[in-house]
């Protein structure tokens, strides 16, 4: 009987030291410490990586939005049989689209966006240091009734960051047509 009862609280024991020591098991102080130094170590050196990478998508977004804008423009002129605009909202020299945009019916067809007129489709500012520029400066493009611009004339847009290394080039051919390309930045 002896022999059971030793067996059996032999086993006991162990089962109540393992299961004490299974309570108490957790982080010391310590490893805690060291583990929140290197996080903050990793943290600050992918922190600038992270900038970048959020700085090219604000990017790659606002050209995105842009090329679709267009489109929507070219598409409702055709749909409507009228001139369709592309209007900057708060043009700066040189950062014209940056400020929002907005595509509407050019009902007057002065080539301007005045009160009254039907809006499309408004897109708000760009937040950042994004800039969107036509390299003539000007404000507003129109398409005509069959989704041709008017004036017939080639349309460059640079959209662009000082804190991204790449940019874009949205160009807009006289008959519509819009392409996308990169280019190396705002220059």
């Amino acid at each position: 009987m002896r022999h059971e009862n030793c067996s059996f609280g032999g086993s006991a024991r162990f089962a109540l030291r393992r299961g004490a020591q299974g309570a108490a098991a957790g982080f010391s102080l310590i490893e805690m410490l060291t583990t929140m130094s290197i996080l903050a170590i990793l943290l600050a050196i992918a922190s600038p990586g992270l900038a970048s990478l959020t700085s090219a998508n604000s990017l790659s977004s606002a050209q995105g939005d842009l090329a679709a804008s267009i489109m929507l423009a070219r598409g409702e002129a055709m749909k409507r049989g009228t001139v369709v605009g592309l209007a900057a909202l708060a043009p700066v020299s040189g950062n014209e689209f940056a400020g929002g945009w907005t595509v509407f019916v050019d009902s007057n067809g002065n080539g301007r966006f005045d009160a009254g007129e039907t809006i499309v489709r408004q897109e708000p500012p760009l937040h950042g240091d994004a800039r969107i520029s036509l390299g003539s400066g000007a404000t507003v493009i129109a398409f005509n009734s069959r989704g041709f611009l008017a004036p017939s004339t080639l349309v460059t847009f640079t959209v662009c960051s000082p804190s991204a290394s790449k940019g874009y080039v949205v160009r807009v051919e006289p008959v519509g047509l819009t392409d996308v390309s990169d280019s190396a930045g705002c220059t």
